[in-house]
């Protein structure tokens, strides 16, 4: 008897031809649609349309209860504070493997596939998350976060595909009306929208947290409020100053924002918490990414009690912002991750 496999289908080319390639496989495929905030309605449409042309079974979830307290939540909260969150990173971890595994158990499948650029390895000890062979759509950094509980449950068909247009052609060869379609770039749940304009319809104005610019001590006037600004900015600020100034530190506290020249955002280091490790090392060489389109950078790490990491750059790096996602490699391999608490 063929395994069951449970596919997260988006109703995009990635995790439409992601089905195809496991059923080629011989597994018995299903398809899964997570309905997590309003406005999924073609999303449903395309993916149930693609699973009728596959042939497979196909499903809907309803999880947009769930999905406003785990992620929504987290992502104003995590603004109030004066950090930047990563919600893509931190749904993978918090919200959609649970969701997923869940589905998993309902419908007594033995694995979990999802469309994204990903591989996962086995060194006869550990499972691991690694880079794609398409570098330029490689998702690894976005799964970081990961245990080797739910990597152990894992297939990602697209993980040895080379590039998106073989992807694309096999979705024309299989007439899916998917082919064609664009790649999602934005934060799913803003539809489109900017961040600071969803900001705005979840938050009163009178509760955004205003406080002042300052550069060298001087204060240069007031701001709309921390949640519209993160670490390395200097587009919208206007301060009106003479020269480009750059957010270098939010204090959630005195609800300041301290600016400073081009060569003040560059940061030796960083300190991430909540973290995720698959290594038995302490202290280790390793690479990290510190934003998905970053290169990776070469870094020393030291383990600390309490789930908490210092990772120290062998050269100084550009805007590590607290609240993203650290990504530690070694090779290809994701062996950590973690929450940016503190830069230095």
């Amino acid at each position: 008897m063929s395994k069951k496999v449970i596919i997260a289908m988006s109703g995009g080319v990635d995790s439409s031809v992601s089905a195809h390639l496991l059923k080629e496989k011989g597994y018995n495929v299903i398809g899964i649609t997570l309905k997590m905030f309003p406005g999924q309605e073609d999303i449903l449409e395309d993916a149930e349309n693609v699973a009728k042309k596959l042939g497979i079974q196909w499903y809907f979830a309803d999880y947009s209860e769930h999905f406003r307290n785990d992620v929504i939540s987290y992502f104003i909260n995590t603004y109030r504070k004066g950090m930047t969150p990563n919600p893509c990173c931190f749904c993978n971890k918090y919200a959609k493997m649970k969701y997923l595994f869940d589905q998993m158990q309902k419908l007594e499948a033995e694995k979990i596939a999802t469309g994204h650029y990903a591989r996962n390895i086995f060194d006869g000890k550990h499972s691991y998350i690694a880079k794609a062979k398409n570098a330029n759509k490689d998702q690894s950094y976005y799964l970081c976060l990961l245990d080797e509980f739910y990597i152990n449950l894992m297939k990602f068909p697209l993980g040895n595909v080379k590039s998106k247009y073989e992807v694309r052609r096999i979705a024309e060869e299989l007439k899916l009306d998917v082919a064609g379609k664009k790649d999602s770039q934005e934060i799913c749940f803003l539809q489109g929208k900017d961040y600071k304009d969803y900001l705005k319809e979840k938050i009163p104005c009178s509760k955004f947290q205003k406080g002042n610019f300052i550069y060298k001590g001087e204060i240069l006037k007031s701001h709309e409020g921390i949640e519209f600004y993160t670490t390395g900015q200097r587009k919208g600020l206007n301060t009106g100053y003479h020269k480009p100034l750059y957010v270098v530190k939010i204090d959630p506290e005195t609800k300041n924002i301290y600016l400073g020249d081009f060569q003040d955002i560059y940061f030796s280091g960083v300190k991430i918490q909540n973290c995720n490790f698959i290594t038995d090392k302490k202290f280790f060489k390793a690479d990290v990414k510190l934003r998905y389109r970053m290169k990776s950078a070469k870094c020393m790490v030291e383990r600390l009690p309490s789930d908490e990491a210092v990772i120290l750059f062998d050269e100084k790096q550009m805007a590590p912002t607290p609240g993203q996602i650290a990504a530690v490699y070694s090779d290809n391999k994701v062996i950590g991750g973690g929450f940016i608490k503190n830069i230095f």
